[in-house]
């Protein structure tokens, strides 16, 4: 079958496609393989090969006919889980220096995709936004416990306001007031949540 020779290949050119997944808007699953895009644009649609496809053609699926997706890069599974009406706004930096302000995304097509960094009962995912103005983008990561909102963390004082957020971990809070955890570190923060929670608090 063609594309058993295809993911070699495209391992020798930067790995840009990746055996992977797609399970669909109805639950149906397929298997094959996903040609990598943009951070940003990997939010919106993916461009998925399926196993028994006739041509390296990618179809292009948007975030309307997704649930989720997955692909296998190296040592890790990527997976990425359709979001859907909870995203219904996203802070936007206006400029340099300039504080956020929020948008519909009826107005800013930003794609409800996100790739799960961490799951259990707090899950962390990653967002992509772009930059008015400009072709920039940056991340935020967003937490979420069970399925409650979704809260950026972007702009937060990280200390004050990671310490409050996993407040009922008593330990955990006054590490992170103490500095222990940059904010690089708060998938590894949601970890420790996580194992804290799930062995009876």
């Amino acid at each position: 079958m063609w594309l058993a020779g295809l993911l070699p290949v495209a391992a020798a050119r930067a790995q840009r496609v990746c055996p992977g997944y797609v399970v669909l808007a109805n639950g149906d699953s397929l298997r094959g393989a996903v040609r990598l895009t943009s951070d940003f644009e990997q939010q919106q649609f993916v461009k998925f090969i399926p196993l028994d496809a006739p041509t390296a053609k990618p179809l292009r699926l948007t975030d309307a006919e997704v649930l989720a997706y997955g692909y296998v890069r190296g040592p890790d599974t990527v997976r990425y889980r359709n979001c859907g009406p909870e995203l219904s706004s996203a802070p936007v930096v206006l400029a340099a220096g300039q504080r956020a302000a929020l948008f519909p995304i009826s107005r800013l097509r930003l794609g409800s995709l996100l790739k799960v960094l961490q799951a259990g009962r707090v899950q962390v995912y990653e967002q992509y936004m772009p930059v008015r103005g400009g072709n920039s983008f940056f991340r935020d990561v967003l937490l979420r416990t069970g399925t409650g909102s979704f809260v950026g963390t972007y702009w937060w004082n990280f200390r004050p306001r990671a310490a409050e957020y996993f407040a009922d971990c008593p330990a955990l809070a006054d590490d992170l007031r103490a500095g222990r955890y940059p904010p690089r570190a708060l998938p590894q923060v949601v970890r420790r949540y996580n194992a804290w929670y799930g062995h009876g608090r």
